[in-house]
């Protein structure tokens, strides 16, 4: 006979990013990497909603410019507002086969916690149960244990201790070249900055 056990939840988080696609792109690509919570006829599934509406608001966009293609309002007709929507649900089901419960729930834990490493997890309700009455309830409010584990990113801890590691996430946001809002690439396309010029061809032609 089989044994089964289920998991069934929501999560809270928050990924870094300075635009919505850049964040929805980091938050993919975080879950393509976490660990997996097995069963022999499938795992875990995880499904990403962003939230409705928007919790952040500048008048600049990634590259800290006033352009017209923000959002309009009416007591600006000239420019727009850059909207962001900083937070995502994560709905975690399975029916997990040949799964003990005491392995389950070490899994999802390892999951979880790898989850809070890389993007700030807020709230967690999550049901791990089986068919023999064993049943755990993973619970986090607001600045609970998992929100404790998130690694700020390097240009938050440089501050305060250089040797710090950056957050897994880092490597997938594009880096602002020296004194500028703009990407390397970009100042190197469209602007005469003799060491850009020199860093982009070593990096890219001559490296």
């Amino acid at each position: 006979m089989s044994h089964w056990t289920h998991i069934n939840g929501t999560i809270k988080v928050s990924p870094m990013g300075r635009t919505q696609p850049e964040m929805t792109y980091i938050l993919q690509t975080v879950l393509e990497h976490l660990p997996k919570v097995t069963g022999s006829e499938g795992d875990m599934e995880v499904y990403m909603i962003q939230e409705r509406g928007y919790d952040m608001s500048s008048s600049c966009d990634e590259f800290d410019m006033r352009t017209d293609k923000g959002v309009k309002h009416f007591w600006d007709s000239k420019y727009g507002s850059f909207e962001t929507q900083n937070s995502y649900m994560l709905i975690v089901r399975g029916d997990l086969r040949d799964r003990e419960f005491e392995e389950t729930n070490k899994e999802f834990q390892r999951w979880l916690c790898r989850l809070a490493k890389r993007v700030s997890v807020e709230d967690v309700l999550v049901r791990i149960d089986n068919d023999y009455l064993e049943k755990e309830i993973v619970i986090n409010e607001k600045w609970g244990k998992y929100s404790d584990m998130w690694e700020d990113p390097s240009w938050a801890k440089a501050r305060k201790d250089k040797s710090l590691e950056p957050n897994w996430c880092e490597y997938l946001m594009w880096k602002r070249w020296k004194n500028t809002s703009l990407p390397l690439e970009l100042v190197y396309k469209y602007y005469a900055d003799e060491e850009a010029d020199d860093e982009f061809e070593r990096k890219y032609v001559n490296g």
